[in-house]
């Protein structure tokens, strides 16, 4: 009997066994690299630091240098502001100030700092508050707009904190007209169509001394992007914007064409909301949603992306909630990271996946010199794979970055042996992977034309004569 049952256990370990080993398989794929088709210059990355729900000058000293700079641990470059809405008349200084040490910081390390506007002041709104969208005493909602009296004000306005910041030692590199015009906001915002904010820029922008972002919209969406194209429109600003709140769709392109850049400036995934609850970061659920997101709209055609709270439990940097470590870089920080660190100021390029398993995503890049490519790999899948890269040089040389479960941003050598122009790595289960290789020799253009003919089965074709018989 003892006998029989140790049997019967030997035979369901076994079967455990082989469960896990059909569970997790090694995969084959391929991504061809091809340089000659570029697309968009890749400003940059980074993060929201100060509004008036974490805390003006929210991030320390030390937390900005751990995030942003080239020789920080995550190498973003790009921070946003938030102004503070200011009185119509009389002293703003006191209320501009709250975020001035955070900028003053920023500026120090060479860090490219943006600041958007949430309100002006409630007196030149349709609906008089601070709120775009607030019900009366008498139960009725006021939706509320800039009045086109108060547009030279405005302009002016903008105007006046350009200036505050710069004779502040906090240049702007750029002010936006107004955080998601679309958003009937109940907290400070104000509503504009898009035929009047494209109208105020046409009109008003040249009286702001600084490059103009707009529309900033909750989407990057086609209803603001038509407006934006006119030439009189795009005299007067320098960098088209929009949150990733919904799809990012191609009207972008068209505004690129008129030689602007297209930023997405504020984007969050807070799982607690959507979910209803309270629990800590989850690496398989929250990291690929995440990273797919980046990911998307760098192949979308956007030149920079800026999260929102940097320093939060669902942002770059915990908080000290939610089991986050206050201070020290999330999982979604270092994702970025891999984007920051090695596509800033490079060039995306074409690459095609052959992929049976349709699971492998990612983007490539054009180092600044012209002579590294940065393939960007995301495996959700619990397989490994065995990745063929089909460089458009040869190389000698290459390096892997790998961020997962247990690991942050690794570095590792990759082996070649001689030089290729297909070099074979290997792609780990649950992983964020950037792959960078350096060309050592240029690889000739290949003469050879042709298409990939695909024939089907001879047992699925139409028997054409009765005499061979289906067995044919």
């Amino acid at each position: 009997m003892k006998k029989k049952f140790l049997r019967i256990v030997c035979v369901f370990l076994c079967c455990i066994v082989f469960q896990q080993v059909t569970l997790a398989a090694t995969q084959i794929a391929t991504v061809r690299v091809n340089s000659s088709v570029s697309y968009q210059k890749i400003t940059g990355f980074g993060g929201f630091v100060c509004s008036p729900s974490f805390g003006y000058n929210w991030m320390t000293t030390d937390n900005i240098q751990k995030l942003w700079g080239k020789s920080s641990d995550a190498g973003y470059n790009i921070i946003r502001l938030y102004i503070p809405t200011a009185p119509a008349t009389g002293s703003r200084e006191s209320v501009w100030s709250q975020s001035l040490a955070t900028a003053q910081l920023a500026k120090s390390l060479g860090i490219k700092i943006f600041a958007s506007p949430w309100s002006m002041p409630a007196e030149w709104k349709s609906n008089s508050n601070i709120a775009a969208k607030y019900t009366d005493s008498n139960g009725v909602v006021q939706l509320g707009s800039l009045l086109e009296a108060y547009y030279t004000d405005y302009a002016n306005y903008l105007n006046d904190y350009v200036t505050y910041m710069r004779n502040n030692g906090a240049e702007l590199d750029a002010i936006s007209i107004q955080n998601e015009p679309d958003m009937q906001a109940t907290y400070a915002g104000c509503l504009w169509t898009s035929t009047q904010i494209s109208n105020f820029v046409k009109n008003y922008g040249q009286l702001i001394n600084c490059k103009v972002i707009a529309p900033e919209s909750v989407g990057i969406t086609d209803n603001y992007s038509a407006a934006f194209q006119d030439d009189n429109v795009c005299a007067n600003f320098e960098i088209y914007a929009g949150h990733q709140y919904g799809n990012v769709q191609d009207g972008l392109k068209l505004v690129q064409a008129k030689g602007k850049e297209v930023w997405m400036t504020e984007f969050l995934i807070n799982w607690n909301e959507a979910e209803n609850t309270t629990r800590n970061f989850n690496w398989t659920k929250d990291a690929f949603n995440f990273a797919d997101k980046v990911n998307s709209a760098l192949l979308s055609n956007v030149n920079a992306w800026i999260h929102y709270a940097s320093r939060r439990y669902y942002g770059l940097m915990g908080d000290g909630t939610y089991g986050s470590t206050d201070g020290e870089i999330t999982k979604r920080g270092y994702i970025l990271s891999h984007y920051a660190k090695f596509a800033t100021g490079a060039t995306r390029i074409d690459n095609t996946w052959t992929d049976a398993t349709n699971v492998l995503k990612g983007s490539s890049y054009l180092s600044v010199t012209g002579d590294s490519v940065i393939v960007m790999v995301i495996n959700p899948s619990t397989d490994t794979y065995n990745l063929t890269v089909d460089l458009p040089f040869y190389t000698v040389l290459g390096k892997s970055i790998k961020t997962t479960e247990q690991l942050n941003m690794s570095v590792s050598s990759i082996s070649l042996g001689s030089e290729t122009c297909w070099p074979k790595v290997t792609v780990d289960a649950s992983s964020i992977t950037t792959l960078i290789f350096t060309k050592s020799s240029v690889r000739p253009v290949s003469q050879m034309s042709g298409e990939a003919i695909h024939y089907g089965k001879v047992e699925n074709q139409t028997v054409t004569n009765v005499a061979f018989g289906t067995n044919y």
